[in-house]
């Protein structure tokens, strides 16, 4: 299932890139698609009422004056192409006046004059807020596809802005094409998109529904379906020129109440949860809510598009928050853990794409304006070297922002590691097999067993501190000790939890061997992290590390007591 979740998850985001991201340079947001213009500036959301017509437009000219309005649905291909033309498109419109009377109009597109390559610049930056978002939806469905999850996706997918892709792709696609794009646009990805805060909000951090979380979550799923149908009934009837008086509350005051209804659950789930758990997310309701409160601004119709598009940045804090209490306090369910390898990796990816984008945009502006093709080189050169340095400094921001308390617990360890072979007591081993490592890395549990002195049995002489709940011992026919004698490496236990004490093996998930030339001495096992999240490859590496120094820290102290018996037997000079 998480392969078939993972396959979707790219299909869809593939179909997200090819649809928002293909019209990159051809926007900015202060409404100038595609380079053109007919000097009609249109308003309304359900009817294209014409708001103001510039003087000595193409429009002006042609007798368009405010107040007319054009004759088609809001979300027909005509509309854009009325509102977003290329220079040069000449279109054929049927306007009517304020008295009921028709007239038809034919135009040829002009330049738009401030349509400028910075402009068109800034329209690839602007979506970088959105790109932030969506990067990160991708990476926390991917690692761990649930309901809550997908819910985020969905969510991050509604925040990238539809219009530029209406007015792109209406010069490219059929009617029938056209039409099932703007369908998808203006419900799926349209205001709609907000609605599956809801769940997400509802479910986070551990993707469980608790008491009343469970009925209320039933009746979310209700009235997101009915709002859906809701979405595509009055899309239908905006295409057949059917105007619904409830469009409002549909594109403005359900996104509102949605948002409201979002910092409410927020504000009531951390009210309510355990001190360990407000100590673990509760950081993330400020973010939560700033994001919320800045998504919201585009709802509210007296705010100016621009002004919205800028507080609209502060929406990153949102998918920011979450992935650094994925990435720091684990706050998510068990095995949820990244690790540095894998987060150098995605940060780097998604920034030299986007650089990449900027590359590419820059090239195609500069080969429009006809410069030089050494020019050309030079930026291609340029942005190879920031792409280098952008490699290192996304290295940095995560060690410095994600990883810093585990870097310095892990370098902790691995001094204690390399300080094992000086022991001359066992003890010491002991305690850096022991309660080293569960202090440094906020393990819940460790056990250590030592071969007896027969050899037939694994006998149990520490436990950490934080718990001293463990199996006594394992005789050296049992399951878990002959694995770890044939492999000489690490066992998971949950294969095995049918051959350990129930009660007693739930404390613990991994078995690390010690072995002195292939003859297995020792072994720990331990639990995963305090707050129930399952170790990463990069800590088991680190333990392992720790059971390779305890074998020569053994070692050692054997040599050591040989060398002392060797030294009794001799005879005195």
């Amino acid at each position: 299932m998480k392969l078939v979740a993972r396959l979707v998850l790219v299909a869809i985001t593939a179909l997200v890139i090819l649809i928002f991201y293909v019209p990159l340079g051809h926007s900015d947001y202060s409404g100038a698609w595609r380079g053109g213009t007919y000097g009609i500036e249109a308003s309304g959301q359900f009817r294209a009422l014409v708001a103001a017509v510039a003087p000595g437009s193409p429009a002006d000219i042609a007798g368009v004056r405010a107040g007319d309005s054009l004759e088609v649905a809001a979300f027909s291909r005509d509309f854009p192409a009325l509102v977003f033309p290329r220079a040069g498109d000449r279109g054929t419109f049927i306007f009517r006046r304020p008295d009921g009377r028709e007239y038809h109009v034919t135009m040829t597109a002009v330049p738009f004059a401030s349509f400028t390559r910075t402009v068109q610049l800034l329209g690839v930056l602007a979506i970088l807020p959105a790109t932030i978002f969506i990067a990160i939806a991708f990476v926390l469905v991917f690692l761990r596809p649930n309901v809550m999850t997908w819910s985020f996706y969905a969510f991050a997918t509604g925040f990238l802005s539809t219009q530029p892709s209406i007015a792109f792709y209406q010069a490219y696609l059929s009617n029938t094409a056209f039409s099932v794009l703007a369908f998808v646009l203006t419900t799926v990805w349209g205001n709609f998109a907000v609605m599956p805060l809801l769940p997400f909000v509802l479910r986070f951090p551990d993707n469980q529904l608790t008491g009343v979380t469970k009925t209320f979550d039933r009746a979310v799923w209700i009235a997101m379906a009915l709002a859906f149908i809701a979405y595509a009934t009055a899309w239908f009837k905006w295409e057949h020129g059917i105007y619904s008086f409830w469009g409002s509350a549909l594109d403005v005051w359900l996104p509102l109440a949605t948002f409201a209804l979002a910092t409410y659950i927020v504000i009531k789930k951390y009210k309510y949860a355990s001190p360990q758990v407000r100590q673990r997310f509760g950081f993330l309701v400020p973010g939560l809510i700033v994001s919320f409160a800045a998504y919201a601004i585009y709802f509210v119709p007296a705010v100016p598009r621009w002004l919205a598009e800028i507080i609209g940045f502060a929406v990153v804090i949102m998918p920011v928050s979450v992935m650094y209490a994925v990435l720091k306090h684990r706050v998510l369910d068990i095995n949820f853990v990244l690790n540095r390898a894998l987060a150098y990796g995605i940060l780097s990816v998604f920034v030299i794409a986007f650089v990449s984008s900027l590359d590419w945009a820059a090239g195609h502006l500069l080969a429009q304006g006809r410069f030089a093709t050494s020019i050309e080189l030079l930026v291609t050169i340029a942005v190879g070297f920031l792409l280098d340095r952008i490699n290192h400094a996304v290295q940095n921001v995560v060690e410095v922002v994600f990883f810093r308390e585990r870097r310095v617990a892990e370098d902790f360890v691995r001094r204690a590691a390399r300080a094992l072979p000086y022991a001359t007591e066992e003890s010491a081993v002991t305690d850096g097999l022991v309660q080293i490592p569960v202090d440094a890395l906020q393990l819940s549990a460790a056990a250590l067993y030592r071969r007896s002195a027969d050899g037939k049995r694994f006998e149990g002489i520490a436990t950490s501190s934080e718990t001293t709940v463990a199996p006594p011992g394992f005789d050296e026919n049992h399951l878990l000790v002959r694995m770890l004698e044939s492999g000489e490496q690490r066992v998971w236990l949950e294969e095995l939890r049918g051959h350990l004490d129930r009660e007693q093996a739930k404390y613990y998930v991994l078995a690390v061997p010690v072995t002195v030339r292939h003859e297995l001495v020792s072994f720990v096992l331990y639990g995963p992290h305090r707050n129930g999240s399952q170790l990463d490859p990069e800590e088991v590496e680190l333990l392992e590390e720790l059971a390779r120094e305890a074998s020569r820290a053994y070692d050692h102290i054997e040599a050591v007591r040989i060398r002392e018996r060797y030294a009794q037997l001799q005879p005195a000079t």
